[in-house]
């Protein structure tokens, strides 16, 4: 596992909320914000995030993750390039006309499909509230993998999980050793990672990377039924 992944946490993402906003959709104002995750799952590859032709993170990282950025729901023109450049400058990756509806919370994944192609998907999450001492966790394929099992303190939780697929359960709180394998093999590809489930609280885990710099997994956690 690496041991270079950073979470950039609240002050980051007003920051970046305040540069989002001055590139905000015409028309957009008041009412409930979207959350928006933004997570770097493409190895080797330092970049900047422009949003609506404005750069909104600099010098992102790979396994890198900025969490609860509030936005007027909208349309959004992504538009990530190299660290060196900037928004004027050709994309490496874009994706135009992504909408963020009211009071919804999302995940933008700049990842690579399972042919090693580079993406970015938009991922709904599910933050409604929990029972009592349990947690929920999403984990999302969203590497240049095929169909792999998800596996938690020695026990499978699914399989046969596709590139850009999710899967969801809700569990004790407590702690897990997580990790994935190939369909049908008890042996890690990726991980295993320790992950420590708090009660009422959602964790978005998403295996990243691919066969020649290595697998990883990047985590976005945050408290269920807050939008």
């Amino acid at each position: 596992m690496r041991s270079t992944r950073r979470l950039l946490g609240v002050a980051v993402a007003g920051s970046i909320a305040m540069s989002l906003l001055a590139a905000a959709p015409a028309g957009a104002a008041g009412g409930a914000k979207a959350t928006l995750n933004v997570v770097h799952g493409i190895p080797g590859a330092d970049v900047n995030v422009c949003v609506n032709g404005a750069e909104a993170i600099s010098d992102f990282n790979p396994g890198e993750v900025v969490k609860g950025v509030k936005l007027p729901p909208g349309s959004y023109d992504l538009k990530v390039v190299a660290a060196s450049d900037d928004c004027a400058d050709p994309a490496v990756l874009e994706a135009d006309g992504i909408r963020l509806k009211e009071g919804r919370n999302y995940t933008a994944v700049a990842h690579l499909k399972a042919n090693g192609a580079p993406t970015i998907g938009l991922f709904r999450n599910d933050m409604s509230e929990v029972g009592e001492g349990r947690a929920r966790l999403i984990v999302r394929h969203t590497a240049a993998a095929p169909a792999v099992d998800l596996w938690a303190n020695g026990a499978i939780l699914g399989e046969g999980l596709n590139n850009g697929e999710t899967f969801t359960a809700v569990l004790p709180r407590g702690v897990y050793a997580a990790w994935v394998s190939l369909p049908g093999d008890y042996r890690p590809v990726i991980g295993p990672d320790v992950l420590k489930l708090r009660r009422g609280h959602t964790y978005q885990v998403y295996a990243w990377g691919n066969g020649t710099d290595g697998y990883d997994l990047a985590v976005v956690p945050a408290r269920s039924g807050v939008k």
